[in-house]
């Protein structure tokens, strides 16, 4: 394993350096393809991986990132072999210009990256190209998907064993398309999205889900929703556990949020999320056999809590309407300010939720419950002119 480093400030049209902290590679545009090229053409990949550190500058490309070179495609790649692409300091998001098209080339895997602001991004031309479709191994960290600049059909698109955290998505600006992950804001299977701030601010004319999550773990994320969509917003599509987050709608007409479709009749976790200003928290086409588990959820200005039919179909052993597993609606909202975007929870959402490991617990721990929703107070404050996922000042 080696590091390598890059330097965006300096100029130099065809490139220069060894790629040495004192001597690092540089070139005005494309810069991390530049470093892709050089390792794989003499500077030598690593056995176990290696690490990109961006020192200084922004970042621009103007074709697809194509790391063929480095790691070749599913499935002659090899998955032990990570690459990491970073900034130097992880407080600080670097600009990278995507150069108005997708950013990468599929399905190259275990290709990471933290601490970076895209933007300037959109559709490629094929039907199943999205702006940022990532295979399997991929990590996404502390960065921010600014979706202003170019319409486009979907945003992210994670497959197998990935992870999404500490990042957010702004200025969403999707439209209507026809690809393979139509309209989506982030899709994924199999990974884990954890402590991000999501806006989906699509205009009317998108009405499809923003999220469709399978096998995944969604914890600690706040979605923040200012559109209209028919169906509801999230998709649970395969075995998903949801756990921990806040869902925020402020649209006129109430729409639903998570949406089970009969089709995708799986047993899901859903527990100790917060829902406000939508006409159902959670809805199934099939009736309550599609959740294995619905608990210490709360809810406030929502038409209902759970629809009927998740209610009523008795199919399962368990009436995840009973005041045992916390399920409740609130007499007030738990945030502090959301109407302002500041989603920290009030006391109402501390410790609140629904402990479902209690009897497994040490006793001095056992009567514990966990707080519901997104209780870091992510939310998308300026800092410095970038947006901060976790909050502050």
């Amino acid at each position: 394993m080696a590091t390598y480093y890059v330097d965006g400030s300096v100029t130099s049209a065809s490139g220069s350096g060894s790629g040495t902290l004192g001597d690092p590679w540089v070139k005005t545009n494309d810069l991390i393809q530049y470093a892709f090229d050089q390792i794989a053409a003499g500077a030598g990949a690593g056995s176990a991986g290696d690490t990109i550190v961006v020192l200084d500058g922004a970042l621009t490309n103007t074709a697809k990132l194509n790391p063929s070179g480095y790691n070749p495609s599913y499935p002659s790649g090899n998955n032990s072999r990570p690459v990491w692409i970073k900034a130097v300091d992880p407080s600080v998001r670097i600009d990278w210009d995507c150069g108005g098209i997708e950013f990468i080339v599929y399905p190259y895997q275990a290709i990471n990256f933290a601490g970076f602001r895209f933007y300037n991004f959109t559709n490629g031309s094929a039907a199943s190209d999205v702006p940022f479709r990532f295979y399997r191994y991929t990590a996404l960290i502390n960065c921010v998907f600014d979706c202003y600049a170019i319409a486009h059909e979907s945003c992210i698109a994670l497959n197998i064993q990935s992870c999404m955290i500490g990042c957010s998505i702004i200025n969403d600006n999707r439209h209507v398309g026809g690809g393979t992950h139509n309209g989506y804001l982030v899709s994924m299977s199999n990974g884990v999205l954890k402590d991000n701030y999501f806006e989906s601010t699509t205009t009317t004319g998108n009405q499809y889900y923003s999220f469709g999550f399978g096998y995944a773990h969604a914890v600690n994320n706040v979605i923040y929703n200012k559109t209209t969509y028919t169906n509801g917003i999230i998709v649970f599509t395969s075995g998903l556990r949801a756990s921990g987050n806040t869902f925020y709608s402020e649209t006129a007409t109430k729409i639903p949020c998570i949406q089970n479709p009969a089709s995708y009749e799986n047993s899901h976790i859903c527990d100790n999320n917060y829902f406000e200003g939508w006409s159902t928290g959670i809805t199934s086409g099939s009736g309550r056999m599609v959740f294995g588990w619905i608990a210490g959820n709360k809810g406030y200005n929502n038409t209902e809590l759970f629809n009927s039919t998740l209610i009523e179909n008795n199919n399962t052993a368990y009436d995840f309407n009973d005041a045992y597993f916390k399920n409740e609606t609130l007499s007030e909202s738990g945030l502090v300010d959301a109407a302002n975007k500041d989603f920290r929870p009030k006391s109402l959402l501390v410790a609140k939720g629904f402990n479902t490991q209690a009897n497994a617990l040490p006793i001095s721990a056992s009567n514990v419950n966990p707080n519901v929703g997104a209780v870091n107070g992510l939310r998308p404050l300026k800092i410095t002119g970038q947006y901060n996922p976790f909050g502050g000042n």
